[in-house]
């Protein structure tokens, strides 16, 4: 490469072609410039993969670079938005690393079809990757955690706890395990997010912390309690999976573990059979309160699980 900006031209701009329509001023510029219709509403969110912090320093960059893109549009999932654009700003050690990382950056723009709109690449001590996306939903449909209401059933589409089996396979050196590719390999549920918001889900996040602390953050933001029901969890395929190796694990893995990217919400029981037809899972109630409870036969338990915290 000769210099950044034909690295940037190179690797990114002409590798990732597709413009939206909206688009008024795209990749190349000081920045983009996008309209936004008058009946829709833009959705915009940033997320951070550091390396050795968000996957592990032997891992390959181009799954890294992947990785990056789509943990960051699985927050357009969550609110029901149709994706529509990616910023990327790529920090890399080296001329490689950066090439790698790009590779799996423009696949994941080709996979989803979003424009790559801009960004910016810089020599960085750390390889990490900032990644702004944004969507577009009709105007107060947005999914939100404030949402909730005491009378909603909890309902989950995707899996939980086979990403954090698949990282600590990798750490145990079994890079070819059974539970590596969920790690490496995440899946941002953009269709079953709008298909939610169209049924007129209201509720939704996805799980990137663990279940029990991503439920508290609908909770407070909700002033509902969820109440999760264990024998509804362990009837989830996932945690059958889980079990093959060890009950009191999966269980642990299922309310703890991190990066599934399945998506948690709450509905009105008017939409529990159109939910079922979608593929998703009823594992709870809502009720008054402010917190995220655990029920096993009927009776509340108390579970001393956290989820990931960068600080703690």
């Amino acid at each position: 490469m000769t210099s950044e900006f034909d690295a940037i031209s190179r690797l990114f701009k002409k590798r990732t072609p597709y413009i939206h329509p909206l688009t008024q001023v795209g990749n190349g510029d000081d920045a983009s410039v996008h309209q936004v219709p008058k009946d829709k509403e833009l959705v915009i969110s940033t997320d951070a993969a550091v390396s050795g912090v968000h996957w592990p320093e032997d891992m390959p960059l181009d799954i890294a670079g992947h990785r990056a893109v789509c943990a960051a549009l699985s927050d357009l999932a969550a609110m029901g938005a149709k994706a529509t654009w990616v910023w990327i700003a790529v920090m890399a050690k080296d001329s490689p690393s950066l090439v790698k990382m790009s590779t799996g950056i423009v696949q994941a723009c080709h996979n989803h079809q979003i424009e790559l709109a801009g960004g910016d690449t810089v020599s960085s001590a750390t390889n990490a990757i900032t990644v702004t996306v944004a969507g577009l939903v009709p105007k107060s449909t947005a999914m939100t955690r404030g949402n909730a209401c005491p009378d909603d059933e909890i309902w989950l589409l995707g899996n939980l706890g086979l990403s954090a089996m698949g990282l600590e396979q990798w750490f145990a050196g079994k890079h070819e395990g059974d539970f590596v590719s969920s790690f490496q390999r995440i899946t941002p549920q953009l269709e079953a997010g709008e298909q939610l918001r169209e049924l007129g889900v209201r509720c939704c996040m996805d799980v990137s912390d663990g279940l029990l602390q991503d439920a508290n953050h609908i909770a407070k933001a909700s002033n509902v309690s969820l109440n999760f029901v264990i024998e509804k969890l362990q009837s989830a395929p996932s945690f059958k999976k889980l079990a093959h190796i060890n009950k009191d694990k999966a269980l642990k893995l299922t309310l703890s573990g991190g990066e599934d990217y399945a998506l948690l919400f709450t509905a009105p029981a008017s939409l529990h059979q159109s939910l079922k037809k979608l593929g998703a899972l009823n594992i709870g109630d809502c009720s008054e309160g402010n917190s995220a409870r655990l029920f096993l036969q009927g009776s509340e338990i108390e579970y001393n699980v956290k989820g990931y915290d960068h600080f703690d």
